[in-house]
């Protein structure tokens, strides 16, 4: 899925090359980790050095930082849509969905954290991860419903069971001391 708002596509609408697209890819990585370990401050220079382009090609890509803000966090996401996708082949539902709730809550809690230290130079975040955040949401819930359909959760647990319990456990998870009792409470909710 794109969306011309966040910077996934580029700013020219012809089709882009195979090394347009890995560019890309290497300036999203690269953004990505510039933005974890140095926040939003990070230029968009230092991207591209990072990322082993020029600083045209990073502008090509994306017209504001902006853009590129919103796209890292839409990748990051969507990074968790795959996740999910990938557990919900699985042929044991009640595995899939715990070994996903434990995968969200360690790297959503990481997603999060980025989201929250890059809030404040990104244009439109809520709108930019609406797509990937709604697909997140159907991928969660075809894990749970084929655990449902195993029998091996409470059938009174529904969707918004699982985000609250998530939520719940990613403020507990960047707490010091919270890391792996937080990923324990979220299994036990589900017995």
């Amino acid at each position: 899925m794109t969306h011309p708002k966040r910077g996934a596509r580029p700013v020219s609408s012809a089709p882009l090359r195979a090394d347009a697209v890995a560019n890309r890819a290497k300036v999203v990585a690269a953004a990505r980790a510039a933005f974890t370990t140095e926040g939003p401050d990070v230029s968009l220079d230092e991207i591209a050095r990072r990322a082993g382009v020029g600083a045209g090609t990073v502008h090509r890509h994306f017209a504001t930082k902006a853009d590129l803000v919103e796209t890292v966090l839409a990748a990051a996401v969507e990074d968790l849509v795959a996740t999910a996708s990938s557990y919900a082949e699985s042929d044991d539902p009640g595995t899939a969905l715990r070994a996903f709730l434990v995968h969200l809550v360690t790297e959503g809690a990481a997603t999060h954290e980025l989201a929250a230290r890059l809030r404040v130079r990104a244009g439109d975040i809520d709108t930019a991860v609406s797509g990937p955040v709604a697909d997140l949401d159907r991928a969660m819930a075809v894990l749970l419903s084929r655990a449902h359909n195993a029998g091996v959760v409470h059938a009174d647990v529904d969707e918004r069971d699982l985000t609250a319990i998530v939520a719940a456990a990613h403020a507990a998870y960047v707490h010091p001391l919270g890391g792996e009792r937080a990923v324990a409470l979220v299994l036990r909710a589900l017995d």
